[in-house]
């Protein structure tokens, strides 16, 4: 790879492993704790075993961002082969993930970091580290991911509301009503990782149709990809209606992780996408 400069990113950007391998991204994992016991996001637990674990538990498990001397370690390596770094994190009002990075940034010397907030979670990340990868400069890379922070969306169906309770964000009577009446929210995360209401559904059929013709309300876009926590299937469907509506458009599907997971539990879908 002809590019000098480095691109970092976190786990919880959920980045297919085809696209952190082509594109060279290396991935600081964050943490998830069920009571005395910590794993590494997809380095200690993959998402098959965080959502069986989450099944069986009577409690929400707790989630923690790396320290800023993990991170200082990935980049003082990083150095050796590089000129500078780009570094594309989940979004500061979600996560303290970012701020270790610039601590752990300032105790590398002569190495230059961009951390990027992405005000995002998810694949919209992956999207950033994509878009930071085919630049031939740090200063490029920079300008363009910059450019692009604000675009990104994360259109989430739940099929429950628990986990939002269980984690405090989400108080008992709204998640009790929505279980009553067996709403299905869809959520979008937008600028400044802000999580506004876009609809509840009662079924899941048709919040997923709702889901699709929200996502069509908001083309042309960039990227797009399918996210889903134990509901592929279902993914792929929804994938394959995509991309007979944008032929030639890459869409990957993918799993959503364990720090993420922790919040939406399981059979979440996400329609994750960069606006152009």
């Amino acid at each position: 790879m002809s590019r000098k400069f480095a691109v970092v990113t976190d786990s919880t950007a959920d980045i297919p492993p085809e696209w952190r391998d082509r594109n060279a991204i290396e991935v600081v994992p964050l943490k998830v704790l069920f009571g005395k016991e910590t794993f590494r996001d997809g380095v200690d637990m993959t998402s098959e075993q965080f959502f069986t674990r989450l099944a069986a538990s009577s409690s929400l498990p707790t989630t923690s961002a790396p320290s800023p001397g993990e991170f200082a370690e990935v980049y003082q390596r990083l150095a050796k082969d590089h000129d500078g770094c780009i570094s594309i994190h989940i979004g500061a009002r979600l996560s303290a993930t970012a701020e270790a990075a610039r601590v752990g940034a300032e105790a590398v010397e002569g190495f230059k970091v961009n951390v990027i907030d992405s005000q995002s979670v998810s694949l919209p990340m992956a999207f950033l580290c994509k878009v930071a990868a085919e630049r031939e400069t740090l200063e490029d890379a920079t300008a363009a991911v910059e450019a692009r922070v604000q675009k990104c969306r994360v259109l989430a169906l739940l099929d429950t509301l628990r986990y939002l309770e269980m984690g405090g964000r989400l108080s008992r009577t709204q998640a009790m009503i929505g279980t009553v009446l067996d709403l299905k929210p869809l959520l979008l995360v937008s600028e400044n990782a802000e999580i506004k209401p876009v609809d509840r559904v009662r079924t899941r059929s048709r919040a997923i149709a709702r889901m699709v013709e929200f996502f069509r309300s908001e083309q042309p876009v960039e990227y797009v990809a399918v996210m889903h926590a134990q509901a592929r299937e279902e993914a792929e469907a929804i994938a394959g209606r995509l991309r007979g509506d944008m032929p030639g458009m890459e869409i990957p599907v993918g799993q959503i992780g364990c720090v993420l997971g922790t919040h939406t539990g399981p059979r979440a879908l996400g329609l994750v996408y960069l606006k152009k």
